[in-house]
């Protein structure tokens, strides 16, 4: 059996438990879930990400959206106590002229209200609760509030830099703020504008932190600035692009930092979490060691900063990740060779995820954003693995799925006939978005054991199966 090398299990809580987690989260001024030898203070932090030459910083997406809703203050505080160094966030304006910390202009997807964030005064957006993880019309309501600028600039305050995204309309009145709460040493603004405009907002004050955006539109502007900018924020989605070229790069390399973004497709060709987390060399270790990135922003904090602790430099994927002690892990597109109707049952005969696995094949096999997973999946279906079992025990049985739907599905597992009881699965806010569910637990012997995944035909199902995890217990 083929093993993908994904560290998931012992660092990603469930859905249910990020869910959880976004009404309550322990607000502790520490960074207690990190490596030791990571920067912790703002000095060290902004020293280093003017240093060209230093290591690779780690810039949490949206703050850390898997354990509270996106761009909430938990969703930072928790980015900065589990290690990043810079924490993204997007600002927009309300009618009234306050700052707000949300992603688009319209708060429908992040919260139970509809409307441009434009259109909102302050007291209405803040009447709005945000709804957990990456948000969207099933994900659960929080308690959580849609938070100012102000109140992040005080979270991260003496503790890390604070990258605003999507506020370049709003510079002016971001920097008046930040002179006033004494965080303009801890801000990287951010923009693809036009050299002559960024190098007038620079002009104002010597302290301001910027990184410009270069992607196929503005390639001519990287390294066109006359001051040094300490980044540059490359997106590129092939690798001919002017942008990613290797002498480019190279020569603003010298005096800048190179900050690429692997969250998704078409904003690293093709190097992205996803992938990492099967193996560092399709993506972290790509960016690192061919395009010379030092800053990666990341939707997956805690593994970045765990592999880039690993010293695995040569990237050797039997020394990272360490999966826990008798831990067996089955990816899903590895379904027996049986055939139709013996070793699944699918209710039709095409792949419809294309040629990205076992494209002649009757089950579903999709790319999410680089995690090759079985997807398509319906009421009724079934599919059979085999496992091989290390060592007698109790074994808790766990699947990553991913799902933007509430209720994502219900399945049961089957080992040698024997079947649990309904598991629920439940939403994780995106169909890229996976996390570690719980569905049963069993005792097992030490050997090889049939195993197979039943997708109850009386529940609604829609939702992306990863792999299965089997963990003995204790």
């Amino acid at each position: 059996m083929r093993a993908h090398w994904k560290t998931i299990a012992t660092v990603l809580t469930t859905a249910a438990a990020v869910a959880a987690s976004a009404l309550a989260v322990p607000w502790l001024s520490t960074r207690d879930d990190q490596p030791a030898g990571r920067p912790t203070g703002i000095a060290e932090i902004r020293e280093q990400y003017l240093d060209p030459r230093g290591p690779v910083m780690v810039v949490a997406h949206r703050g850390y959206w898997r354990g509270a809703p996106e761009n909430s203050l938990a969703a930072v505080e928790l980015a900065i106590r589990k290690g990043a160094e810079v924490v993204e966030i997007d600002v927009q304006r309300t009618a009234d002229g306050e700052l707000v910390l949300m992603h688009d202009t319209t708060v429908d997807r992040t919260t139970d209200g509809r409307g441009a964030v434009s259109s909102l005064t302050l007291a209405q957006v803040r009447a709005l609760k945000l709804r957990t993880g990456l948000g969207g019309a099933q994900a659960p309501v929080t308690e959580h509030q849609v938070p100012t600028l102000a109140e992040a600039l005080r979270v991260v305050k003496g503790r890390a830099l604070i990258n605003l995204d999507k506020g370049w309309a709003f510079r002016d009145q971001e920097y008046d703020l930040l002179t006033a709460t004494g965080t303009l040493d801890h801000a990287i603004f951010k923009s693809s504008a036009p050299v002559a405009e960024v190098e007038q907002f620079l002009a104002r004050d010597p302290r301001i932190l910027y990184s410009h955006v270069v992607d196929d539109a503005n390639a001519s502007s990287l390294g066109a600035f006359a001051r040094r900018l300490p980044s540059y924020e490359l997106v590129f989605d092939r690798l001919t692009d002017a942008q990613i070229q290797p002498a480019a790069v190279a020569a603003v390399a010298k005096a800048s930092r190179i900050w690429i973004n692997t969250m998704w497709y078409g904003l690293a060709a093709g190097s992205t979490d996803e992938k990492s987390l099967i193996d560092p060399k399709l993506g972290w270790a790509a960016v690192v060691d061919r395009h010379q990135g030092d800053m990666i922003q990341t939707d997956d904090q805690e593994q970045l900063i765990s592999w880039l602790h690993s010293g695995d430099r040569n990237h050797d994927r039997k020394t990272w990740p360490e999966l826990p002690r008798d831990t067996v892990r089955v990816q899903a597109e590895d379904y027996s060779t049986d055939g139709k109707g013996v070793g699944y049952s699918d209710q039709d005969d095409e792949n419809r995820g294309g040629a990205i696995a076992r494209p002649y094949e009757g089950v579903d096999v999709c790319d999410q954003a680089g995690a090759v997973a079985v997807c398509w999946i319906r009421g009724g279906e079934w599919i059979k693995y085999a496992v091989d079992v290390p060592r007698t025990g109790t074994y808790a049985i766990a699947a990553r799925v991913s799902s933007p739907y509430h209720p994502a599905g219900r399945i049961t597992v089957a080992l040698d006939n024997k079947e649990s009881a309904p598991a629920d699965l439940v939403t994780t806010t995106s169909h890229n978005a996976f996390t570690l569910q719980p569905v049963t637990t069993q005792r097992l012997t030490k050997g090889r054991h049939e195993l197979v995944v039943r997708v109850d035909a009386t529940a609604y199902q829609n939702f992306n199966l990863d792999y299965l995890q089997l963990t003995r217990k204790g």
